[in-house]
């Protein structure tokens, strides 16, 4: 795991509040709770990785006082408070793989939703998986895996795109899959495209998406509260979409497994290599992009559906470090390295909608926790 950027000066603590009430329509402020023991000592010296706790069970993931850790709590509440004033159902933070803070709203830990476009970092996380696995490249073209015609354009453009294409959104192809542009000459958020990798998965491996995520990846996180479905739409190809459900919790051990380099619990989940090529920008045309996930602190950032330039970082209060999969309706997995945290939001939409997959909810959002840390 690479060496923390800034400077920590609550390296030797750790945070979280109250884990969330049992029943439907609770909702929990921090709270102290007593530590769950783990095998890393806390107290390393400044400069150096705390050390992340992995949970087994969600009824003992280890939790930790804000107050003790040097946030401040009122802050910190009034940031649960405004998720929750924006149709947020679930929000949950972790520090170093402890909860810091968790709070529902008619709901409980039991919530799932279909966490939208967020999807396609869990994807990029299984392909990248298949290339450990060597079988699959990114480098190799689509049409032999999926056949002639898996596209709405002719059989030579076609035969030029990549699996790294789809990835990055840069296949050329429109969003009804016809050809736009050479693969590799322009950017362009194409939902269409991405469900193709679904399918490149499904043909290398013979399993279907569900069981291929629980066997790569969800088994090992613990995460039993995640699961794909098929929707009821279908994509410019007559094909029905699939949707992947999780919990707060879920997405949360997806976060925590990105922070620790692709690691849990000292199992190697995916490779090192591929997360940092999937976690850094992909390309120059919309360099706060990477292999489907959304970078922050870059010079500019193509927001979908129209490409529209909006320069500077992402999400200007948030750690410059940060990325993210981020989903329609502002469901949200964010990881910042550099101190530790992963943030997941679940729920309705949660503000003015900029793009397919941003709002204004991003910025307040992260202001208000930057706010609370002393």
């Amino acid at each position: 795991m690479p060496l923390r950027a800034l400077f920590l000066s609550l390296v030797c603590v750790v945070l979280a509040c109250a884990p969330p009430a049992p029943e439907e329509g609770a909702t929990e402020t921090p709270t102290s709770q007593p530590e769950a023991t783990v095998a890393s000592p806390r107290d390393v010296p400044h400069g150096l990785i705390a050390p992340l706790v992995f949970p087994t069970d969600d009824a003992s993931w280890p939790t930790v006082s804000p107050a003790s850790a040097g946030w401040d709590v009122a802050k910190l509440n009034a940031a649960l408070d405004f998720a929750g004033s924006r149709d947020t159902r679930a929000i949950v933070i972790l520090q170093d793989g402890k909860l810091l803070a968790e709070r529902y709203w008619l709901a409980n830990s039991n919530f799932m939703r279909d966490i939208a476009s967020a999807q396609k970092s869990v994807v990029s996380v299984l392909v990248g998986i298949a290339v450990d696995k060597q079988v699959l490249s990114l480098d190799e073209r689509v049409t032999p895996i999926l056949g002639a015609s898996w596209s709405n354009t002719g059989a030579l453009a076609e035969a030029r795109i990549t699996v790294r294409h789809l990835l990055t959104m840069t296949s050329g192809l429109n969003t009804s899959l016809g050809l736009q542009a050479a693969p590799g000459t322009t950017w362009l958020y194409n939902n269409d495209a991405y469900h193709r990798l679904r399918m490149i998965l499904e043909r290398r491996t013979g399993l279907g998406i569900d069981a291929l995520s629980h066997a790569w990846l969800f088994n090992t996180l613990g995460a039993t509260r995640s699961q794909w479905e098929q929707r009821s739409d279908t994509d410019s190809k007559g094909l029905p979409l699939w949707g992947l459900t999780m919990s707060a919790r879920d997405l949360a051990r997806f976060g925590l497994l990105l922070l620790a380099d692709g690691a849990w619990a000292g199992t190697r989940v995916v490779s090192s290599a591929y997360l940092n090529t999937a976690t850094n920008s992909s390309q120059t045309l919309n360099p706060a992009y990477g292999h489907l996930f959304w970078l922050n602190g870059k010079a500019f950032t193509l927001i979908p559906p129209l490409s529209a330039r909006i320069d500077g970082p992402l999400i200007p209060s948030a750690p410059q470090d940060v990325f993210a999969g981020l989903g329609k309706d502002d469901q949200k997995v964010y990881v910042s390295r550099s101190l530790g945290l992963v943030v997941t939001r679940l729920g309705a939409q949660a503000g003015t909608r900029s793009a397919e997959t941003l709002s204004d909810f991003d910025e307040e959002l992260w202001a208000r926790i930057m706010a609370a840390r002393l």
